[in-house]
């Protein structure tokens, strides 16, 4: 036996007309965080979903339009792609990570979602056979020694942890249903021993007396029936038509599912033409402005131009001047009129000075008749632009209207109808139920009263019920694994840290782990399920290899007096320090409302709930704001 680790590459969401929402994983600590309602949670159970889990997808808007999961998954060196309808269903398995579905049918694997014993085309035997655990035996029922195939689904409550479950009192070991804690607990002997139970053998169905069910007086009955009808009559007025009910409630949910699709495509598609526009506007409003600098710099160069010539013009009159006048001193030189020769050039020489300054003036005046056409160029294009901005921000707040006034009260509405009919059809689902047992429990009313069943013979020997045992030596070993983790945390009097057998679960510092308030419940919860994946990850026992904890730091959201003593330690600090060296090339994936430690949010994904700040939240906004013109 091994430990062979699954480790999730991403999860995408797909559909007609939808951005795809995706996340991505990493090999070692993950980390995300931030506010309410922006998927967080609906991740860790889509994950769960994507691993088999019978309860469908939440209902939740965001999630409307959206008809796949593709889910990409590490397992045993090879990358594969699972992918499942949101409408539950089997999967289909793929060799390497795809964006898609392959158009091949031919492709992939087609595999069940449900385990079962003889058919080994299932998602959970594929699962227990990479990590090791494949063909394992569980005892179902001490009474009767009766054991069950495993499947995977008895081992995922052991490493994917949604909120609120992570700060329940109860067992982390047990599920949430009673049958099944005979089950709970062999798959925790199975993890920390590697012995399963398949050397049992089943007791012979006539070994003990049959059990009867106790009869149930009329009287009682009937004020069970009693109360069902009060129930059922604040859940609906005509039981008789819950059926028709629920089949137009569904059909009016499809019928506006349709239409929130094609509503959020012309939200989308009339979203994507406003930032068309929006962006056109910035572009020419940052081209008029760069017309108007240069404007203002080429008025300053004709202003400069215009001087130059004023001044070669002075000095070409100046020069004519001197060139008509009477031989004087050379007032350059200071040469004599007799000592100056005119047919040699010299520093001075002022009919050379007077044609380059006329040579200059020209030149200067080309330069300046083409500034100033480059000007006229410059201005016709700042009119162009001027005509442009008008026509798009006319058009901007076309759409704009159009999104404010139409499109989002509609999309607002529909969303809101379709909140209200998802809740009909819960309250619906309810009274169905109702209403069947009382119809079962009329019939079994109505039915003549049976005679007293014989008293059961005597039986020598009772004590036939199948003992799971666990050394208290593999018990203790566990226990301070635990015990170190805390301690590695800074829990506070993480000392004596036990398993106690009659509860199966574990006592603390002298007090049984459920028996504190939320915050300490959950953070013991964490300790619990990354203790157990240490201990088979360090004796090389299988286990599914990764560990998703939900809101394991939700002390540090609401703080209360019991959990003051977490809330003023620096445990935070210590949680994220700790399984960042302990994940290793596992994974371990902390999901959770507060922020983390400032050493750790470079890493961590933030959700924001903010469309301007991403990232938004697992889907993108329904709607995107964007700034005004």
């Amino acid at each position: 036996m091994a430990f062979k680790a699954i480790q999730f590459r991403f999860i995408r969401f797909l559909g007609p007309h939808k951005e795809p929402a995706e996340f991505k994983f990493t090999s070692g600590l993950n980390v995300l965080w931030g506010s309410s309602d922006t998927g967080k949670t609906f991740l860790v159970n889509a994950l769960d979903y994507m691993l088999g889990a019978g309860e469908p997808l939440k209902d939740i808007p965001q999630r409307v339009g959206y008809d796949r999961v593709l889910l990409g998954l590490n397992v045993s060196g090879a990358d594969y792609t699972l992918y499942r309808s949101v409408e539950k269903g089997a999967f289909y398995r793929y060799e390497g990570l795809h964006f898609d579905k392959p158009d091949n049918p031919k492709a992939g694997t087609k595999l069940s979602a449900g385990h079962n014993a003889k058919d080994y085309k299932n998602l959970s035997h594929w699962l227990l056979k990479e990590i090791g655990l494949d063909k394992k035996t569980i005892l179902y029922s001490k009474e009767k020694g009766e054991t069950k195939s495993l499947g995977f689904r008895a081992l995922a409550h052991l490493c994917l942890i949604a909120y609120p479950r992570i700060t329940t009192d109860k067992s982390p070991l047990l599920s949430d249903s009673w049958t099944e804690h005979t089950r709970d607990y062999g798959v925790f002997r199975l993890l920390l021993t590697g012995v399963d139970d398949s050397s049992l053998v089943a007791e012979p169905e006539d070994a003990k007396p049959g059990i009867s069910k106790p009869m149930l007086r009329p009287d009682a009955l009937a004020q069970v029936i009693s109360d069902y009808e009060d129930d059922l009559a604040r859940l609906t007025e005509k039981p008789s038509t819950i059926e028709a009910q629920q089949d137009a409630i569904r059909g009016e949910m499809a019928n506006l599912a349709k239409t929130m699709s094609v509503m959020e495509g012309k939200l989308t598609k009339t979203s994507a033409q406003r930032k068309e526009i929006y962006d056109r506007y910035q572009v020419v409003t940052a081209r008029s402005n760069e017309i108007t600098e240069l404007l203002d710099r080429f008025k300053l160069l004709d202003a400069q131009y215009t001087n130059d010539i004023k001044r070669l013009v002075a000095i070409q009159e100046s020069g004519q001047l001197f060139v008509l006048r009477d031989p004087t001193q050379c007032p350059l030189c200071g040469a004599l009129p007799a000592n100056q020769i005119h047919d040699a050039a010299c520093d001075g020489n002022v009919t050379t000075v007077t044609t380059a300054a006329a040579a200059e003036i020209s030149k200067i005046k080309i330069l300046q008749t083409e500034l100033q056409g480059t000007v006229s160029a410059l201005k016709e294009e700042r009119s162009q632009i001027t005509g442009e901005r008008k026509t798009l921000q006319a058009d901007f707040y076309e759409y704009k209207e159009q999104i404010e006034t139409a499109l989002s009260p509609d999309f607002e509405s529909a969303r809101k109808r379709y909140k209200e009919l998802a809740d009909q059809r819960a309250n619906l689902e309810q009274a169905d139920i109702l209403y069947k047992r009382i119809k079962a429990l009329r019939k079994r009313l109505d039915e003549p009263t049976p005679a007293a069943p014989p008293k059961p013979a005597e039986v020598e020997d009772d004590e036939t019920e199948v003992d799971q045992y666990i050394s208290k030596s593999t018990l203790a070993n566990f226990s301070r694994t635990v015990e170190d983790i805390l301690n590695a945390w800074h829990f506070p009097n993480a000392t004596n840290v036990y398993f106690d057998v009659s509860t199966r679960d574990l006592v603390i510092g002298g007090q049984p782990r459920g028996s504190r308030g939320a915050g300490y419940c959950a953070i013991t919860y964490s300790a619990f399920i990354t203790g157990l994946f240490e201990y088979c990850r360090s004796r090389s026992m299988p286990h599914p290899g990764f560990v998703v904890l939900d809101s394991p730091l939700i002390a540090y959201k609401e703080p209360t007096d019991e959990n003051m003593q977490i809330t003023g330690t620096d445990l935070k600090q210590r949680f994220y320090e700790h399984l960042q060296s302990f994940a290793e090339e596992q994974q371990i994936f902390i999901v959770d409302n507060t922020e983390p430690p400032a050493d750790f949010q470079a890493m961590a994904t933030h959700f924001t709930k903010n469309p301007d700040i991403p990232r938004y939240g697992l889907f993108p906004p329904l709607q995107s704001n964007q700034g005004k013109v």
